[in-house]
């Protein structure tokens, strides 16, 4: 079954000119991975739809969206080799509670022998662990996986590094196809993925988008139950249920109006079309496969790829992404999280795991400050407090004994680390985890009582899955908090110096702004927008090479005062950045939507992909491979926030900074065209921080003369759109 979507016409280019800078493009944060290709085949898609296709038995839901061309893209040419591998490890992730069937799958998984083939690997121990799990016993198949929960962690580990330390793609494919069959669903999935992303062999294939491999995480029980029974009865009952879904054609829409399910109940509810938002959920799960908590040391070194900084980057990005919808539907500040002030907002996902066991819900007006929470109270408090102590101290120290400065800017990766509590952290064993106890804590998720061989069974709540966490409100509220220990990080940093953030050769001529354009779109309500243009009007008495930065964030808080900018600075949100070779003279830099290399459309639909690449394995057509639909990419449509009817202000910053060469060549030890570069350390278009010059407190006075650094008011006016007619191909 597949999520089919329309073609639309979208309105015209809307139009926003800074004159004062040079133009440039807007929108979208940086984040995690997964490669797009072009095909010959492959239409257009300018809106987007959610409809039900009853085409192959309830396991893939595919939904796909607008597709623009990211303009100027280098690609390569796929070829055989690409399509077969391609389609052999999509179609492990087909129908994932069936067993395998096709005869190829069926005898490698009942022929392949991991320790006969000791050899084909390269860590012989992980090899020697996984036998010794396997044999004693795995997660159970058809029960929830969970990635926080240490057993089930363990597990995903054991079979990650066998995958992963595989010599060869023969040996690492038929490792998968043996493992298919024999291991816990989620786990298989979660696994393969991460393998995926992480192998240099794997580079250019596309894992299926994870809402089509388990979309019972992106629908709630109801639309579930709702798609079951068209399976069952396919036609023949539509217009008994016409309330429920219709049928047009050979398609049958469900509609799926989360404001209007009588089940919920909750001024959140307003924000379902973002919270609730396929790609929007997609996206964060997608940052945790290309950087996993528990992988990196030697193994992957992601912390080349400044990992720590990267997090809390990122996660600014949501906060600041999140608050700007929240203001734009009257809900005022993300409310703050404390332990004496029960949790107001209560949430509950209809949502079911794999075997149809519902995820915890949360009562509104929780109270935390009860007797069986204080264990997990007192471990947030000392693990928080051991955090704040070294950011207060001026030191963090490391496993051996070492103190490891927090006074540098530098060292924000160095926290970052120790906040996630990943691998690189300097001590794990003192800087402990506390994001995942508040989220069992606010997850009101199950009491883990219950074992099979030392396997505890987990009922996770959707704080506790990355693939359904930006749904709860509480998830908001978790890492505001963690952003005032951020705050007092930053507090001991000196400000910048206006000399430092100054480019004296460069002046901003002119502003000009018009007003933009988001649209909802039903059946299923999604956010979009307007494609628009940034125009900006620089001068520059040299020649060189700059970079551009666009940054968005609310005028005014939820009370209506206007935020002072040094208040302001967590909530800026970053567009786009991209380097721009000035002349000397007049620049009219002229940036376009579709250029943003950080965003993407919606992820191809694993039919589309597995369509193409047999086409490419018969010799029917050609594909080209390259990183317009990136795993780490945020969903395009969903960058700039609704607005208002009236329109809303929002304060557009766009700043120019001298060029600085990162320390590794961009693109060293990995091929861009078709890879993140995961662990190479060569990720990093320029050298400055990420999110710079916002990733301080910027006061007024620091940037009132500067000539590179302009501030305008713009207008965004949200327009709700009626039913569209929206076509489709199988």
């Amino acid at each position: 079954m597949g999520w089919s979507c329309a073609d639309e016409e979208l309105p015209k280019t809307n139009v926003i000119n800074v004159v004062k800078l040079s133009e440039t493009e807007s929108l979208g944060p940086l984040p995690p991975t997964s490669f797009g290709y072009k095909s010959k085949m492959r239409e257009r898609r300018l809106a987007t739809m959610a409809r039900l296709l009853v085409l192959f038995c309830c396991s893939l839901l595919a939904c796909c969206l607008a597709e623009q061309a990211k303009p100027n893209l280098p690609y390569k040419v796929a070829n055989k080799t690409w399509a077969e591998h391609q389609i052999k490890l999509m179609d492990l992730f087909y129908r994932i509670r069936e067993p395998l069937r096709t005869k190829e799958y069926v005898n490698v998984a009942s022929t392949w022998n991991i320790e006969k083939n000791i050899a084909n690997y390269n860590n012989v121990t992980a090899v020697k662990l996984f036998k010794s799990v396997y044999e004693y016993g795995m997660l159970e198949r058809g029960v929830p996986f969970s990635v926080l929960e240490p057993s089930h962690l363990f597990q995903a580990k054991s079979l990650f590094h066998v995958l992963y330390s595989a010599k060869d793609y023969d040996t690492f494919y038929k490792t998968a196809v043996w493992a298919r069959d024999r291991v816990n669903e989620g786990l298989f999935v979660y696994v393969l993925s991460v393998a995926i992303l992480h192998r240099k062999d794997t580079e250019g294939i596309v894992i299926p988008p994870i809402y089509e491999v388990f979309p019972f995480f992106f629908n709630n029980a109801q639309i579930m139950n709702t798609v079951e029974r068209i399976n069952v009865h396919q036609t023949r009952f539509v217009n008994h249920y016409h309330h429920t879904y219709l049928k047009k054609g050979d398609t049958v829409v469900v509609r799926s109006n989360y404001t209007l399910w009588p089940y919920v109940n909750s001024e959140e509810r307003l924000l379902h079309y973002l919270t609730h938002d396929h790609g929007f959920n997609a996206f964060y799960y997608y940052r945790h496969l290309v950087n996993p908590f528990w992988l990196g040391k030697d193994v992957v070194q992601l912390s080349k790829d400044r990992r720590g900084e990267w997090l809390l980057f990122f996660h600014k990005q949501l906060l600041a992404r999140y608050y700007m919808e929240r203001l734009s539907n009257g809900l005022g500040e993300i409310p703050d999280l404390t332990y004496v002030t029960p949790v107001k907002e209560g949430f509950d996902s209809g949502l079911i795991e794999l075997n149809g066991i519902p995820l915890p819900d949360r009562p509104d007006n929780l109270n935390l400050m009860v007797p069986e929470n204080d264990e997990m109270l007192h471990r947030i408090t000392e693990f928080e407090n051991r955090l704040r102590s070294a950011i207060d101290e001026g030191f963090i120290t490391n496993h051996l004994g070492e103190h490891i400065s927090l006074r540098t800017p530098e060292a924000i990766d160095v926290l970052g680390n120790a906040i996630e509590a990943n691998v690189d952290s300097p001590d794990l064993q003192f800087y402990r985890d506390f994001i995942s106890i508040w989220k069992k804590l606010l997850g009101h998720s199950k009491d883990h009582h219950h074992y099979i061989r030392d396997l505890t069974l987990a009922v996770p709540s959707p704080l506790e899955h990355f693939q359904t966490a930006l749904r709860d409100p509480a998830f908001y509220m978790i890492w505001k908090r963690i952003f005032n220990l951020v705050k007092l990080y930053h507090e001991h940093l000196p400000l910048y110096k206006p000399e430092e953030l100054a480019l004296h050769s460069v002046q901003i001529m002119k502003k000009k702004s018009t007003h933009n354009h988001t649209y909802v779109l039903v059946e299923r309500p999604r956010l979009n927008h307007k494609p628009y243009k940034v125009r900006v009007t620089v001068n520059s008495d040299i020649s060189q090479t700059v970079v551009v930065r666009f940054f968005l964030a609310p005028k005014y808080d939820g009370a209506g005062h206007e935020i002072p900018l040094q208040k302001n600075y967590l909530n800026f949100m970053l567009l786009d950045q991209f380097k721009y070779n000035l002349i000397r003279g007049e620049n009219k830099i002229v940036r376009d939507s579709s250029e943003n290399v950080w965003t993407i459309d919606d992820w191809t639909p694993a039919h589309e992909i597995h369509s193409n690449a047999q086409s490419v394995l018969q010799g029917y057509s050609k594909a080209t491979l390259d990183m317009s639909q990136r795993v780490d990419g945020m969903p395009t449509r969903l960058v700039l926030p609704k607005g208002h009817v009236d329109g809303m202000p929002y304060t557009l910053m766009v700043f120019i900074s001298e060029y600085r060469a990162p320390r590794v060549p961009f693109g060293t030890g990995f091929d861009p065209v078709i890879s993140l570069g995961l662990g190479s350390g060569a990720r990093f278009m320029s050298d400055e921080p990420m999110g710079y010059p916002m990733n301080r407190p910027v006061y007024d006075w620091q940037i009132h003369e500067l000539k590179n650094f302009h501030s305008v008011d713009v207008l965004i006016y949200h327009k709700h759109t009626e039913g569209l007619v929206v076509a489709h191909k199988e």
